[in-house]
């Protein structure tokens, strides 16, 4: 019982200055990647900036890539679980749009989002890799969704949603960008969200007139 309650302090200890050491490592590699691009920047660079050595760089990433692209692992399972919890009343695309607000703002680092943003921008190796974890995310939203209905298989109206979704969260992501950051990131996911709100009423309009300030 001793060995117990003295190494739980040990263990957290521990894993603090692994996520330090993480954080301190995925700082290094995206400031060499603004400052002379994703591409050129070498391991060993990194590892010098870091101040530590490439052997030690892989006991936390696979690669150079992995320090821009893991995060969007670890955000998806909250994401979805997020999703599937979301009250039965609201509409798949409100669904979606409370989940995001609700893990994934509530916890972004947005200065780290931002640079990571460019980072992948300015490369088209990241650009594509960005794309298949894009696929995985399109897959793992489409099955929340079918869980909110309490299906097994997935419609093809769930994978539709997903598809609308994403595309409106790049489109605030973008826009958030444009502005150098300084724009508020939930206001304009909102935004980005009403305005899908808004297109899918004009739609479904008999029809098919624009409102007057469409």
């Amino acid at each position: 019982m001793k060995f117990e309650r003295e190494s739980a302090p040990s263990e957290g200890l521990r894993s603090r200055k692994k996520a330090k050491t993480r954080e301190v490592i995925e700082d290094a590699a995206l400031t060499l990647f603004a400052e002379q691009g994703y591409d050129t920047t070498t391991l060993e660079q990194i590892a010098e900036r870091a101040d530590i050595s490439t052997a030690t760089f892989f006991h936390y990433f696979r690669g150079k890539a992995d320090v821009v692209l893991s995060g969007y692992a670890y955000q998806m399972a909250p994401l979805c679980q997020a999703i599937l919890e979301r009250p039965s009343l609201e509409n798949d695309l409100t669904a979606v749009r409370n989940a995001l607000l609700e893990t994934w703002i509530a916890n972004v680092d947005l200065e780290r989002t931002a640079r990571t943003v460019r980072a992948v921008a300015s490369s088209a190796i990241l650009q594509g890799m960005s794309h298949q974890i894009g696929l995985s995310w399109l897959a793992a939203i489409s099955q929340a969704l079918a869980g909110r209905q309490g299906r097994s298989v997935v419609p093809e109206r769930c994978v539709l949603v997903a598809h609308v979704v994403l595309a409106v969260f790049a489109d605030a992501i973008e826009r958030w960008i444009a502005s150098e950051c300084r724009a508020d990131l939930t206001t304009e996911i909102k935004k980005s969200f009403d305005f899908m709100t808004g297109v899918s009423v004009d739609w479904s309009r008999p029809d098919g007139a624009q409102p007057a300030n469409g």
